[in-house]
């Protein structure tokens, strides 16, 4: 079941499933890689959108889990647990998941940013006031930080919000607003498609998961590290960074490095989703999670005989002889 054919059967009633992600992208593939944007901002991960779903682990053992409505969640959350697990405990084969209604109104507004690092102490301000953005990412264009917010109500409601949003935007040096237009939703949703494009194109590809509050720092920092032809997309409420570009092996070595180092800096973690031929040296995860070996003994109890993804994430425990 492709995102695409879930969201036309769900506009007949006007209702939408807000995860960022193509449309030829499947609901496995959205739970398996945990896949997020900038919508998560109002509406929250795939994490928080699943209620419950079924699938076949490695015994072949046919297990449901969660529930039809929040309140019959109950005991050790696997619903979750499953998302992000890349395929390797299960074949995810149904899901049942939360919607929203298709927003009225639409409402963009374009920054232009010296340095993402003067954000990192006002976003959280923000939240907390009528500037309140329902979705935010920034990203590198034509070597500038460029940002994107978005509000989704009525027009008057998202009117409210940018009055408010200009008035901090003026207490600021290093940002002012460049533009701002009242837009479909779809169009929304395709402009957000165009900005995460690069992803699938890239040779190199890289997510860093760092503090909130350090996203700017750190996004600056890996930005001023390499080259012009670096792209980076920043989701700075969830101190979620993706870095790369077509890069060949040595290249994405030493963005590897800089990565790690930013990354370590504030006790973040990086994973790799897209390596250039011949640069399997690049650890696809780490640095190693305290959670690791948990995660390890579930593996083994729910993929023993080691079917789903072998060797993607979590290595299976070496029995003794």
């Amino acid at each position: 079941a492709t995102l695409a054919s879930l969201q036309k059967a769900l506009a007949l009633k006007n209702q939408f499933i807000p995860i960022d992600a193509d449309g030829d992208i499947t609901l496995g593939e959205v739970i398996n890689h945990n896949m997020y944007g900038p919508l998560r901002v109002s509406y929250g991960s795939i994490r928080d959108l699943l209620l419950g779903l079924r699938f076949i682990d490695g015994g072949g053992r046919d297990i449901g889990v969660g529930g039809r409505t929040v309140k019959n969640v109950a005991g050790y959350d696997v619903t979750r647990f499953m998302v992000g697990s890349l395929g390797e405990l299960g074949i995810v084969y149904e899901a049942t998941l939360r919607t929203y209604a298709i927003p009225k109104h639409t409402r963009t507004v374009q920054l232009l940013i010296e340095n993402p690092a003067t954000l990192d102490d006002c976003l959280a301000e923000w939240l907390l006031s009528e500037a309140a953005p329902a979705a935010i990412v920034w990203h590198t264009s034509n070597q500038r930080w460029v940002g994107r917010l978005a509000y989704f109500g009525t027009e008057a409601s998202t009117d409210l919000q940018f009055k408010s949003l200009e008035a901090k935007i003026d207490l600021l040096d290093g940002v002012q607003i460049s533009g701002t237009d009242a837009i479909g939703f779809d169009r929304y949703l395709a402009e957000q498609a165009q900005i995460r494009s690069w992803r699938r194109r890239a040779s190199a590809a890289v997510k860093v998961i760092v503090p909130a509050a350090n996203t700017g720092e750190i996004s600056q920092r890996i930005f001023a590290d390499m080259e012009p032809s670096l792209n980076l997309e920043v989701l700075p409420l969830h101190g979620c960074i993706f870095v790369g570009g077509d890069f060949d092996r040595a290249e994405a070595e030493t963005l590897d490095i800089n990565v790690n180092q930013a990354a370590a800096s504030v006790g973040g973690l990086r994973v790799w989703h897209q390596r250039p031929p011949g640069a399997d040296g690049i650890v696809p995860f780490g640095p190693p999670q305290a959670d690791w070996p948990l995660q390890q003994k579930l593996k083994q109890t729910m993929d023993p005989h080691g079917l789903f993804n072998p060797g993607r994430f979590l290595a299976l425990e070496e029995q003794p002889a």
